[in-house]
């Protein structure tokens, strides 16, 4: 064997193989590894906690806005605590209150609804008549492009008639069932958490160690509080009176049944863009059967798009300032993600819980930088 030369490098493991211990990275350059295998974790998380949500959404959503509401109302029984009420019940009695309303809401319009579903067929077929004319370019490009039947006969249109639109109709009936059993989790929900909001509250407070932590903690849960009692006891009050502006136009335009109007008026209110949107439509629409003229059909949408513009550009920025200001592209990608991941109770979830979301994003802003949280 020759000799080794002076100048050879000789490599030895400095540590042998069986005193090694294990490691799931190797020791030397595995940070950027690391990096990315934690990455790939917390995605792979997410991507499992969105398809548990989206698979219970019946559960879910309904929990999730009863929590919602539940801190309105307990804020309220706070406040009137001051007064000599015990917040319990208080809170039992806002519960209480809430269904009584929702009872007298659903019994006062089912009426309407009713006689809504069976103007339908013959609303739907006003409308394709009174739109007739605006969609002939279209449908003469239709024509023109169309490939023909056999025998050089143009495919005939398939036309919706009266039964299409009873079973469109009758499938949303339908659709009713699952509704109501999600309304039963709503109320039961929200009378527990109303009831075992204290000892919940005091529960997650003392999950944390510290008492820095703790102070914060409790800081954090006032502020969403009363950020979300601020936001709905204002925006409530401005929709109903929007709410009930949109009735008085549907009264005055000759449109059936104006209560049920300013009713999903309020409602669509809390969904910033898509309902505004949707009721202007459902007004020219509704105009378009009501009126034979092109401006006197419209000018209920008009009336109404004018009101929405005034509320949510003067008077909502007025009374709550920048504290709620959020960016709009912002508000219409949690209107987006929501709806595809919850339906419509999504879309109307979607803003509350970026103000949440906003909320706690700003508080955790403000705390000392060398406060462990």
């Amino acid at each position: 064997m020759p000799p080794r030369p002076r100048d050879a490098v000789v490599f030895r493991d400095p540590e042998p193989p069986a005193s090694r211990a294990f490691a799931p990275f190797p020791p030397t350059g595995s940070g950027d590894l690391a990096v990315v295998a934690h990455l790939a974790i917390i995605g792979l998380f997410l991507l499992a906690l969105l398809a548990v949500l989206k698979v219970t959404a019946e559960l879910v959503v309904p929990v999730v806005a009863a929590v919602i509401v539940g801190s309105v109302l307990t804020r309220i029984g706070d406040r009137a605590a001051r007064l000599g009420l015990p917040p319990l019940v208080t809170g039992l009695l806002l519960v209480a209150l809430t269904g009584l309303v929702a009872v007298v809401l659903v019994d006062a319009l089912i009426d309407p609804f009713v006689d809504l579903f069976h103007r339908a067929p013959a609303m739907l077929e006003r409308v394709t008549a009174a739109l007739r004319p605006l969609t002939a370019p279209l449908r003469a490009l239709k024509a023109a492009t169309a490939p023909t039947a056999a025998g050089g006969a143009e495919a005939v249109p398939v036309v919706v008639g009266e039964k299409d639109t009873t079973d469109l109709v009758s499938g949303f009936v339908s659709g009713l069932t699952p509704a109501l059993g999600e309304l039963l989790v709503f109320f039961a929900t929200l009378a527990f958490f109303v009831v075992g909001r204290d000892a919940l509250r005091r529960g997650v407070i003392l999950a944390f160690e510290g008492r820095e932590t703790r102070l914060s903690v409790i800081r954090i849960v006032g502020a969403v509080e009363a950020a979300l009692a601020l936001y709905f006891g204002t925006t409530a009050t401005i929709y109903v009176a929007v709410g009930a502006t949109t009735a008085l136009i549907a009264w005055v335009a000759g449109l059936p049944t104006p209560p049920l109007w300013g009713a999903l008026t309020f409602l669509a209110s809390f969904i910033p863009f898509v309902g505004a949107a949707a009721i202007t439509l459902a007004l020219a629409a509704g105009g378009l059967v009501s009126h034979d003229g092109f401006l006197l059909a419209l000018w209920p949408a008009g009336g109404f798009l004018a009101v929405h513009l005034v509320s949510e550009n003067l008077i909502i920025p007025a009374i709550l300032g920048r504290r709620f200001a959020i960016n709009p592209f912002v508000v219409f990608l949690a209107i987006v993600f929501f709806t595809w991941l919850w339906g419509a109770m999504g879309a109307v979830l979607a803003v509350p819980l970026l103000l949440v979301a906003t909320t706690i994003r700003d508080e955790f802003r403000s705390l000392p930088p060398e406060l462990p949280v």
